[in-house]
């Protein structure tokens, strides 16, 4: 309760869309009964910030397994980007714009509201992504090899990364599912690099969707009442890097935020449940509290 962080353990994926019930069942026996060993629920806070529990049904059925558990303290299911935010400007008003295999963009004001857009997934939008960017430069090379597209060095780099002797396995390796939504992914730092290397294409694809996410930041930040002013966060796989795509996402925003200040995250994801857990039970983080957790060491986390 004082901000000290007492253990820390490590699991697999946390995805309720991926792993389902059973598999968050087999999570929480991994990872927090060892940690909650000794530990009275009578008057403890639990926070549970996942992905892919974005709707109030998703969450009634996680906090349904605590019970199974018999867990009598206080129980919060939040997203994993509700706690990033959290974390990054620890508590206070501001933006993240987070780029890993997806994208989102959340904004809290100082008034405690909040406010998202994107993360709709690889279908509709997700855009600066690593899916994003892959399927971009895919089909940039379709284009070349067409005869439609322009020249790019992604048509080597691509067919490397994917093994791909002869581009004429890349349809049954696509819809086969061979390379599945996380092969595509994977490419999305090769995208950046290409870019950060001068490939005009890979420029452009990298430049659109800093575009795209941009524009997120700046109507989250126009629905919060944050202009002209807001913080933000870059974070995620892809975003975090200090490159191009962060610089056009930057770029792109900032032509609606007159003041944006870009700022690493003041605490991980983690710590932001750990500030979630106590906003749930009534209490207050303070000064104290927070400095604890700032001076929490990286390699504990």
């Amino acid at each position: 309760r004082e901000g000290a962080v007492r253990g820390v353990r490590i699991g697999g994926c946390g995805n309720y869309q991926r792993i389902g019930e059973v598999g968050l069942r087999a999570l929480l026996d991994d990872l927090l009964l060892p940690l909650l060993a000794g530990v009275s629920a009578d008057g403890a806070a639990l926070c549970l910030a996942l992905a892919g529990v974005g709707r109030p049904r998703e969450r009634q059925q996680v906090a349904a397994l605590l019970d199974e558990r018999k867990w009598s303290g206080v129980v919060r299911v939040e997203s994993d980007g509700r706690a990033a935010l959290m974390g990054a400007h620890a508590g206070d008003a501001g933006l993240i714009a987070i780029a890993g295999t997806g994208s989102i963009v959340k904004g809290q004001n100082q008034y405690g509201q909040l406010a998202r857009a994107g993360g709709w997934g690889p279908l509709l939008g997700d855009e600066g992504g690593g899916y994003y960017l892959g399927l971009l430069a895919l089909r940039a090379v379709a284009r070349q090899l067409d005869g439609v597209g322009p020249d790019t060095a992604l048509v080597g780099v691509l067919a490397e990364a994917l093994n791909m002797a002869d581009w004429s396995g890349l349809i049954p390796a696509v819809y086969g599912g061979s390379i599945d939504g996380e092969r595509i992914a994977a490419l999305g730092p090769l995208v950046t690099a290409a870019a950060e290397r001068g490939d005009e294409v890979a420029v452009d694809i990298v430049d659109g969707a800093g575009g795209a996410l941009g524009a997120q930041v700046a109507a989250v930040a126009r629905r919060l009442g944050l202009l002209p002013a807001a913080s933000l966060c870059c974070m995620g796989g892809v975003l975090e890097q200090e490159g191009l795509l962060a610089t056009a996402v930057e770029r792109a925003a900032a032509t609606h935020i007159d003041r944006l200040q870009l700022r690493r995250p003041q605490l991980p994801a983690a710590l932001g449940a750990v500030i979630l857990a106590w906003e749930e039970a009534g209490e207050v983080a303070g000064a104290d509290r927070l400095a604890r957790l700032r001076a929490t060491r990286p390699d504990e986390l």
